[in-house]
């Protein structure tokens, strides 16, 4: 009779988790997608965007093969390339919601680079994303690729890939395939 109140116990936390991290995974979602989409943003400020999106990728693919000096380097970059996005070319209403933006991942930037450790990288890592996922989606600067939002149910954080197969950069090697795509832009 005791092993059968346990496993029912157990059965019930089992399930009372599983809706937790379903919940936390679709908090996460409802807030990315509040961010705009800008239908006529200018060709050059896609492509200066689509240029951060293409450094992220290799900044996330350094965080992945928990290479702390690369991932540095990449950081810095990232910065170099945010500050080149034309700004004269954005509407008023692009460009207020850019601006909150660009300090924000500026900010995380910064800290990703000077970072004494990978741990402390990966805690921006998961902000940086959910910023740099807001930017891509508003000003739909993906260049026609798919982007890939994927989620980490054991951080609660996601990032984005430009391939479906899981790449988990807060876990790297330990766990290297933990997470799931929860959103395509396509």
């Amino acid at each position: 009779m005791k092993n059968v109140i346990n496993i029912i116990v157990l059965s019930i936390l089992f399930t009372l988790n599983a809706c937790a991290q379903n919940k936390d995974a679709q908090k996460s979602k409802k807030q990315i997608e509040e961010s705009k989409i800008f239908e006529s943003t200018h060709a050059d400020v896609k492509a200066q965007i689509a240029k951060t999106l293409a450094v992220y990728y290799l900044l996330k693919d350094a965080l992945i093969a928990d290479d702390l000096s690369e991932a540095k380097i990449q950081a810095k970059s990232f910065r170099k390339v945010l500050i080149t996005i034309d700004m004269t070319k954005m509407t008023g209403a692009e460009h207020t919601f850019f601006m909150p933006l660009q300090t924000k991942l500026d900010y995380d930037a910064e800290h990703i680079q000077s970072a004494p450790e990978i741990e402390h990288m990966r805690e921006h890592f998961s902000s940086f994303s959910n910023n740099m996922f807001k930017l891509v989606k508003a000003f739909k600067a993906n260049n026609g690729q798919s982007v890939y939002l994927d989620y980490c149910p054991m951080q609660k954080a996601s990032w984005l890939s430009n391939e479906e197969p899981i790449k988990n950069p807060y876990y790297g090697n330990k766990m290297l395939t933990c997470g799931s795509i929860t959103e395509t832009i396509k």
